[in-house]
Formats: C-alpha cells, structure tokens, sequence
C-alpha cells in the first residue's frame, strides 16, 4: 500500500442517518488505508452521483431484450423470447419490473443517448485520476447496509464499475453493530476501482487492505473446518 495514491469519492458517501453504520465503516477504512503508508486525497465530485449512474446512464434493459432473445432462439429452451417469460409469469418478483421495463425498451435515440453520456463518465472518470495522479479511487460498496433477502437493494455504489466497464474490487470493510436479526452484524464492503487492465494494481491493493485489516469473518452458522479430516 506504501506510496499508493488513493482518492476518496466523498459522492458516494450517504448524508442521511440511515448512512451513517456504513460512513463509519468507510471513513475506518480511508484511515487504515493511510496508516498503511497510502497517500489519501479527498476528491470533489458532486457532479457523480450513483443513483444517477444507475437511472440515467445504464444500457442494460435497453440491451436485456435482444440479447435474451437471440440467447433463448438459438438454444432449446421452452420459451423463445423475453416476451413469453413475462406471460408465462414464472419469474422472480423481484425482477418483475425490470423485465417489463426491458419488453418496453427499444434501441432508440434514448440509448443512443445514453451510449453518449457513458462514454462522457468514462472520460469523466479517468479525468478524476490523472488529475490527482492516482492509483485507485476508494468508496464503500452501498451507501447503507444490505437489505434482507428477498428485499430490494437501495443505494448501491457499485454501478460506476459497471456502467463504465472499469474494474473494481470489493473487500471486507467490517461489520454494523449486531442486532436481534443480525449476530455478528452486517457486513459492509468497501470498493476499489481503477483504469482499464488495472486488475493486477487492484488485486495488490485490495489484498494488502485485507491482509492488515483482517475484517472478514463468517457467519455463526458456519461449522467450523477440521484440519484433522483432510
């Protein structure tokens, strides 16, 4: 980690009390991060915003029909095309909207347009890097904490890495305080993301965080491994 500039993408931090288990979290991490000889710049984005990324840039329903379509014709499934999954209604729930959205959708002006403005993050993002001359950007994984399964999930951060294509890895960051429902608390993840073909940087400073932090730990109902078995 020694003479890895990190910059620290306060965007992606929630202002809300509902936040604040995660901030704690995260503000710990950019503080191990420099006791572990990294170089921390606070970054001014307000421009980025996640849920934007998510809602006003992403092409993946414009993509989703077209894509499952010429997946489900070319093999031997029992239904062909996205339309007849939506009519059969055997579909989770939870991504009932989503896929009906993507029927909806088609590649028009409006995904042209997002196709534009992607591109525009990319610059934008590798912009934010040279200009502070760094090695990573740092920010935690969602803005608040996981929600239970079968939930839907709310404030992810992780559609940057995805929208633009850039790689990132997420590691342990630690846990929430425990609770009735959540024993050993709720784990929070923090998340690097670099330039393109930066895996082998991230990997480095992901696993170094690991290493000294040590936050991972299993659930409760994992059984402990036996050495002598194997």
């Amino acid at each position: 980690m020694k003479g890895k500039r990190i910059g620290v993408l306060r965007s992606f931090f929630g202002n809300a009390p509902i936040n604040e288990e995660v901030n704690v979290i995260a503000n710990r991490a950019v503080e191990d991060l420099r006791k572990l000889g990294a170089t921390i710049v606070e970054l001014n984005t307000p421009d980025l915003d996640s849920g934007k990324i998510s809602s006003e840039i992403s092409v993946h329903l414009y993509e989703f029909k077209p894509a499952i379509n010429a997946y489900l014709v070319s093999g031997n499934a029992p239904v062909k095309s996205l339309e007849e999954i939506i009519a059969s209604g055997k579909f989770h729930p939870n991504i009932g909207d989503n896929i009906k959205k993507a029927q909806s959708l088609e590649m028009d002006d409006g995904y042209r347009l997002r196709l534009q403005k992607r591109s525009e993050l990319q610059q934008r993002a590798m912009q934010i890097m040279a200009d502070n001359r760094l090695d990573a950007i740092v920010f935690p994984h969602q803005k608040r904490l996981v929600v239970p399964i079968g939930e839907t999930q709310v404030e992810r951060n992780g559609a940057l890495g995805s929208v633009t294509g850039f790689p990132s890895i997420v590691v342990p960051g630690g846990f929430s305080p425990p609770t009735p429902t959540a024993a050993i608390g709720i784990p929070i993840g923090i998340e690097f993301l670099s330039r393109p073909w930066s895996e082998k940087l991230l990997i480095e400073i992901g696993y170094a965080y690991e290493q000294a932090t040590k936050h991972r730990r299993p659930p409760t109902t994992t059984p402990p491994l036996d050495a002598s078995a194997h």
